[in-house]
């Protein structure tokens, strides 16, 4: 994904491409936690590797206040023997350091020295080092952390490099603490205070390390914590017992399930679990969904509303306060720089240095075409589950808007399609779900142009109008609900007599700058059995359409077809295989 950097020597109205350096490489063997807005990656050892590829550490308001903090006993790295995550706030690590011994009668032996790693999310991340003698001799080691805080916003991690950078601070060492600052040219103050019990014997502003003796069949214990702060913001302090108790509550509150198979209900109860996880509650106490750990790990529009959607089966309030999250944020204004219209839904919004100081525009950023009549598609699947009466009515202003935003802006040319054109010279080229800058192809592989029309979207537009209809009847508005479900049918038959390809048994992808079909085959049109949109008679027509070879893998759907020129199997949006498309399609 590309963006723009803006830089305050340039002024708010001066733009210029952001630079940017290698992309972290690897995230599969990563091992993470996470808890509200606070989340850790780090190795299988629990180490954060100083300069890893896979960008480790521990980040806060979309700031890294760890880039590293490495154990090591006498020197060494400890043996690798287990690690796990599973409770997803917490993480537990098993290393050991064996050492030969001569025994009394000169034959060698190996004694371990067990060191476990147990550590949690909360105030900040707390970690508590066990170092058990095993041997039956007192083991002298010197036990060493190596930290350190670059301080870098998520994005700078990802790659984007700008050409100024806050100060750091030299860092402060008083008694058994020190502390790790910032100074961000936003006038934030970001610190990392470290705070290790018992005091080191050596502590100055790169290491913490212990001169110890274990005694044999004895422990000796460490407690240590890194403490994150952004200006007067501070994760919640909560003990684990507090979080074990918070989690219980989710999952009293979720629906249970009880299957004959252990092993799908294994992964069904962790998934319960994992929705909490990727909950952030904001300071008025809504439950919203962020879209995904570790580079997502905020509140999106059209992402955390599909996984909203997606879970009402589990929790319908998920869905509630991720709609009501939404719409205090609802655009208010037009703002080229953000991609903002009044009614907008946004696409992504963001609390680090870059965004406060303009460098992005993710205050949010609202470059999403699909976000507003989602919003309204889950809106009307609420109403559906649980008929909330009141909850319908709170939101109703925000669903009238939403739909004129549709009529106004949506579809500024009046064609009766609601299309996208990027305005922000700091915003994305697509801005569908294929939201790449290669995302939209023709079918000779070149990149179309905008404003496009996507086919998903008109679908998402239909359900849109009429599940709101709905809504508007029940709450008293029958004008309203008439018009909507009158428009409705007419977006049907204009969209399966404008994007159909009777040639392809498919409709195209989406109508161009200049309202001709963009006519590779591709999986958007696919979600339009989900929204209804496609007629009776094309539905079978496009399903095998969807199954033949050049679309169907042994994985799923291609999010492109095979014989387009500009197929890639692994392009992220050229060929992969993604896991909420083929779901969408499925369903």
């Amino acid at each position: 994904m590309g963006y723009v950097v803006r830089t305050m020597a340039q002024g708010a109205k001066d733009e210029q491409p952001a630079e940017e350096t290698s992309v972290p490489q690897d995230i599969r063997a990563v091992q993470t936690i996470k808890h509200e807005s606070m989340f850790l990656l780090s190795d299988r050892y629990g180490d954060i590797v100083d300069g890893s590829p896979a960008a480790l550490g521990l980040y806060f308001r979309d700031t890294r206040f760890l880039s590293r903090w490495e154990l090591r006993i006498d020197g060494q790295r400890p043996l690798y023997l287990h690690s796990a995550a599973d409770r997803n706030y917490s993480m537990l690590i098993e290393t050991t350091l064996p050492r030969e011994e001569l025994d009394e009668h000169g034959r060698r032996k190996t004694e371990n020295l067990q060191v476990s790693r147990q550590r949690r999310l909360g105030a900040g991340m707390h970690e508590t080092i066990k170092l058990l003698n095993h041997g039956a001799v007192e083991r002298n080691i010197t036990v060493e952390i190596r930290f350190g805080a670059d301080f870098l916003d998520v994005f700078e991690v990802r790659g984007v490099i700008r050409d100024a950078r806050g100060k750091t601070r030299e860092p402060d060492v008083v008694g058994a603490d020190a502390t790790l600052a910032y100074d961000g040219r936003d006038g934030v103050v970001r610190a990392t205070r470290l705070t290790f019990h018992p005091a080191p014997t050596v502590l100055d502003g790169e290491r913490a390390q212990w001169r110890l003796t274990v005694p044999p069949r004895s422990s000796v214990t460490l407690n240590v914590a890194a403490l994150p702060s952004a200006g007067e913001a501070v994760p919640p302090d909560l003990e684990l017992e507090q979080m074990e108790r918070e989690y219980q509550a989710w999952r009293k509150k979720c629906t249970r399930f009880r299957l004959s198979n252990t092993q799908l209900q294994r992964y069904l109860d962790k998934a319960v679990l994992d929705l909490r996880m990727m909950q952030t509650m904001s300071e008025d106490g809504l439950p919203a969904i962020d879209a995904g750990v570790p580079w997502f790990s905020t509140l999106f529009g059209r992402d955390s509303l599909i996984t909203a959607y997606q879970a009402l089966l589990v929790n319908p309030e998920l869905a509630k306060g991720t709609l009501a999250k939404l719409a205090q944020l609802q655009g208010e204004k037009v703002d080229d720089w953000r991609d903002e219209e009044p009614g907008k839904i946004l696409h992504e919004v963001r609390v680090g240095e870059l965004a406060a100081v303009g460098d992005i525009p993710h205050t949010p950023y609202y470059g999403s075409i699909d976000s507003t009549p989602l919003w309204l598609v889950v809106l009307g699947y609420v109403w559906n589950w649980t008929g909330d009466r009141e909850f319908a009515k709170a939101m109703w202003p925000h669903a009238v808007r939403a739909l004129e935003w549709i009529e106004k802006y949506g579809d500024s040319d009046g064609d009766g399609y609601v299309e996208y054109k990027r305005r922000s010279g700091g915003g994305l080229d697509n801005q569908g779900w294929k939201d790449s800058f290669d995302g939209i192809l023709h079918e000779d592989g070149s990149i179309a142009e905008a404003p496009i029309a996507l086919a998903e979207v008109q679908g998402y537009v239909y359900d849109a109008k009429r599940r709101i209809g709905r809504v508007a009847r029940a709450l008293g508005h029958d004008d309203i609900a008439e018009q909507l479900e009158h428009e409705a049918v007419q977006l049907k038959e204009r969209y399966n007599r404008d994007f159909w390809m009777n040639e392809n048994n498919t409709y195209a992808v989406g109508l161009d700058a200049n309202k001709e079909q963009i006519k590779s085959v591709t999986s958007n049109p696919g979600h339009g059995l989900w929204s209804g949109i496609v007629e009776n008679a094309k539905a079978q027509r496009l399903a095998r359409r969807l199954c033949a070879p050049d679309m169907l893998s042994g994985w799923g759907v291609r999010t492109l077809s095979a014989m387009n020129p500009g197929y890639d199997p692994i392009g992220y949006h050229t060929g992969s295989i993604w896991p909420h498309d083929n779901s969408i399609i499925a369903h």
